[in-house]
């Protein structure tokens, strides 16, 4: 009889404790469901314009400046290493960039080599029209046969203590020798010098291919007695000192040794021609 009453008490726990675990199954929450959300596009950022009222002209330095050079580089206005500092070769090719341009009436803006709120917002537009390929790049004549002269290796910091503001030197060519005067204007880091003459520009041009042109060519300077290997970047840039000559600006003069403005390092390809004009 209790054996009786045993298993009948067991039977109803069992059915109790199903009843139990199938209630706790159905009220159970679901298993959670991961969805992904769509991940958004990012439209394009425009681009970071410098705000300023300022006018931006020849002698203004400072980090505009040098978002505004990065920015003509870009475009194929600018080809430098960016200084910071707005001078004639900015002006240059802020003037260039601006000749392309036109306002939202499509009517072509002031290209006076400046850079204002307009010519600014322009430059940061995705509107602004990139420089065109010149086809011919005036690079001058080369080397046929025997150079007529070489010049001897001297260090820039020798000869500065022997050049005289003022003194006008003969320059000879050493690819085709051809012979003009420049005149001496100083330099720090390396030589600052000038047509002497009307006539001395119109020669460099010629030997710079009938333009001024920032390439680079191996010249021998007398000195006194001396023939001393250099070489000559044709584009007049920055101070301005012999007038009525036909340059506007300085063209810069290396030596061995001589150093470039930017961050006072050393310039490769002057360097390459300055031993090219000394035979090497």
């Amino acid at each position: 009889m209790c054996y009786y009453i045993f298993m009948k008490n067991l039977l109803v726990f069992i059915i109790l404790l199903s009843l139990l675990l199938v209630a706790g199954i159905a009220n159970a929450e679901p298993d959670t469901v991961f969805t992904l959300e769509p991940i958004a596009t990012p439209s394009p950022s425009p681009l970071q314009t410098p705000v300023s009222d300022e006018l931006i002209h020849y002698g203004v330095s400072g980090e505009k400046v040098v978002r505004i050079q990065l920015r003509l580089r870009e475009l194929g206005y600018f080809n430098f290493k960016p200084t910071g500092l707005f001078q004639s070769t900015s002006a240059d090719a802020a003037k260039r960039f601006q000749t392309f341009q036109r306002d939202e009436q499509g009517n072509p803006i002031i290209a006076d080599g400046t850079i204002g709120a307009q010519s600014l917002g322009i430059l940061f537009s995705r509107e602004a029209v990139r420089n065109t390929i010149t086809a011919g790049i005036p690079i001058g004549s080369s080397l046929i046969g025997t150079p007529t002269i070489t010049g001897t290796l001297i260090s820039w910091n020798d000869i500065k203590t022997t050049l005289k503001i003022g003194n006008s030197y003969t320059v000879v060519d050493y690819n085709t020798g051809t012979q003009f005067s420049l005149t001496y204007t100083g330099g720090e880091n390396h030589a600052e010098a000038e047509a002497a003459t009307p006539q001395d520009s119109a020669t460099i041009k010629s030997v710079f291919g009938d333009a001024f042109s920032y390439y680079k060519r191996p010249v021998v300077i007398l000195v006194g007695e001396k023939k001393i290997a250099a070489s000559l970047q044709g584009f007049p840039h920055g101070s301005d000192q012999v007038s009525q000559n036909d340059m506007d600006g300085h063209i810069c003069l290396y030596f061995q040794d001589s150093l470039s403005h930017v961050g006072a390092l050393p310039d490769a390809e002057h360097t390459n021609l300055v031993y090219k004009a000394a035979g090497r």
